[in-house]
């Protein structure tokens, strides 16, 4: 169980932002996770993401094109800031996370969650093999998406917020068998998408065929999960 929902159990949300809010899956897990809330709202840069979270997500939810570096909300306006494996995307990490700083209330409830590099096991780590495969055909895109962060990087990059009573949560999904199995699926279907797209494209041939080796790990070995980290502070 992600461990989220034990945290925020029997807690009010207030007012929520979720920021770089993608289709909108963390905010409704925040507010499920909450016993009660006042308003949730989701920003992210890209208006087809946001398209699809209005269409998906329950009409409580709202949705907004947003850049999350100029947040356009006054100072201390939330009661929670979230934001889930985003950070990597992000072109500047330290604006991003001090204007969540500026738009929560003194006392507020500040979240970061992150997918983590795990060190390597003895089966290839095809989580973050895959992951940052993706990230290099982004950038080869001219879009920002930087490899996953170390629990440390994370932290360094929370620091400067000087957040109160600050908690550290980092635990390893545990999936069924039936959903591994979709998982690596999934992956493999989004791989099989890029190589067309770097096919069709012309692009370097290493890194398609990169992607095509990560695609036979997984099925040979099947999936190597890597850790996801939570930090818990307060204004």
């Amino acid at each position: 169980m992600d461990p989220l929902i034990e945290e925020l159990k029997g807690c009010d949300g207030g007012r929520i932002l979720d920021v770089a809010c993608s289709h909108g899956d963390f905010l409704k897990l925040l507010t499920e996770s909450f016993d009660n809330f006042t308003e949730a709202i989701g920003i992210d840069w890209a208006g087809e993401r946001i398209e699809q979270a209005r269409e998906t997500c329950p009409e409580a939810l709202r949705f907004q094109v947003m850049d999350a570096s100029a947040i356009e909300y006054p100072d201390n306006h939330f009661d929670t800031v979230a934001i889930r494996h985003s950070l990597h995307h992000l072109p500047n990490v330290g604006l991003v996370l001090d204007e969540m700083k500026r738009v929560l209330k003194p006392g507020g409830r500040f979240i970061v969650c992150e997918v983590t590099q795990a060190p390597e096991t003895e089966r290839e780590n095809s989580h973050r093999h895959a992951h940052h495969w993706w990230a290099r055909v982004s950038r080869s895109k001219g879009d920002t998406h930087n490899e996953t962060f170390t629990v440390d990087k994370v932290r360094a990059a929370v620091s400067p917020l000087n957040l109160k009573e600050m908690r550290h949560l980092e635990f390893l999904e545990e999936m069924t068998e039936e959903e591994m199995s979709k998982a690596i699926a999934e992956i493999i279907e989004v791989n099989a998408k890029f190589i067309d797209e770097l096919t069709e494209s012309g692009t370097d041939i290493d890194l398609i065929s990169e992607g095509k080796t990560i695609s036979a790990i997984l099925q040979r070995d099947g999936l190597t999960l890597e850790s996801i980290y939570y930090i818990f502070g307060r204004k």
